[in-house]
């Protein structure tokens, strides 16, 4: 971000005035007669637009294929390229076209528009202003929840079926995360984008970082479902059941308290979301010790939620007041 410094002047005794830069007047085309928009932001700042905004000019990126191609295309994604070609030194593998498209269809918006030999392009058909962060989030949260508690009971009742169910639906809860960080990372750097989507700097900033603890939920829910069938090979206590059956109802019960926690900044939405984290490590302390003896997998399974609380715990601590002090 440039920063320029204007010196305020006074017209007519009562009025204040400052020269706009004339780098900016010449980008934005303004002239005389052109109405200027203004914010004044929650920091005390403030924005300046034209009326009547120009299109974004789209972008493009060249990504030479290899054993990272996959990684490339999602960060080019996740920069808000709308056109990523991959490019090939002399002929496509067949194992590298088939990881072109399996990430192109992870990533919303986005299809293969040309394919020859030597050249996949992709183009990003995302329209950031119809996408609603909030309710990204909040649909995010809620499949990583039915995830969490169909993880657990495929652990506890052996079926190996709905384990695997858990694991794929982690796609889409990375789809969603993807769109959203794409969104965001957009919005951070075009006022103009946030002012149409209404998110502040700091509620772009919270909104960022709590989608990727509920993408961090998600990825652990899905770990529990693909260690399920394993775990099933040994018969498990009723105690040990019912402990695990707890621990899962303490995390759905937090429901989308974090989120709204966050979006509406309710003091007692935050503590009420501490209070369910303080209370499962309170009840996990014990179950731990139980599982002494066990197979390895119940312990990553302990493990995974309780990293699945923490996150969620974490994503309402983003909207606790200064002056409190998180539970310990």
């Amino acid at each position: 971000m440039t920063d320029i410094r204007r010196v305020v002047q006074t017209t007519g005794g009562s009025s204040y005035a400052i020269t706009l830069p004339k780098a900016w007047v010449s980008s934005r085309r303004i002239g005389r007669g052109t109405v200027l928009r203004m914010k004044i932001t929650d920091d005390g700042g403030l924005l300046i637009f034209p009326e009547e905004s120009t299109s974004r000019t789209p972008t493009s990126i060249d990504i030479v294929a290899g054993p990272d191609v996959g990684r490339d295309i999602v960060g080019a994604y996740l920069y808000g390229y709308d056109v990523i070609r991959v490019l090939a030194p002399d002929r496509f593998r067949e194992s590298e076209v088939l990881e072109v498209k399996r990430w192109a269809r992870t990533l919303a918006g986005a299809e293969i528009i040309d394919e020859t030999p030597r050249k996949i392009e992709v183009q990003v058909m995302l329209d950031a202003e119809a996408v609603a962060p909030e309710k990204v989030v909040r649909r995010q949260s809620v499949l990583v929840m039915g995830m969490v508690e169909d993880a657990v009971k495929a652990l506890i009742e052996g079926d190996a079926a709905l384990g695997r169910s858990v694991n794929q639906r982690d796609e889409e809860v990375d789809r969603h995360y993807f769109t959203l960080v794409r969104v965001l990372r957009t919005a951070a750097h075009d006022y103009e984008l946030a002012r149409r989507l209404n998110i502040s700097p700091l509620l772009l900033m919270d909104l960022r970082v709590a989608a990727k603890f509920i993408e961090d939920a998600g990825d652990n829910a899905a770990s529990i479902g693909r260690d399920a069938s394993r775990a099933s090979r040994e018969m498990l206590s009723n105690e040990i059941r019912t402990d695990f059956t707890e621990l899962v109802s303490i995390i759905l019960d937090m429901g989308l308290t974090p989120i709204d926690s966050l979006l509406l900044r309710r003091r007692e939405l935050v503590y009420k979301s501490l209070e369910a984290r303080e209370k499962f490590l309170k009840y996990g302390e014990g179950v731990a010790r139980k599982l002494a003896g066990h197979s390895y997998n119940l312990f990553k399974a302990y493990y995974a939620l309780d990293r699945i609380c923490e996150d969620f715990s974490d994503i309402a601590e983003l909207a606790l007041p200064f002056d409190a002090k998180p539970l310990k």
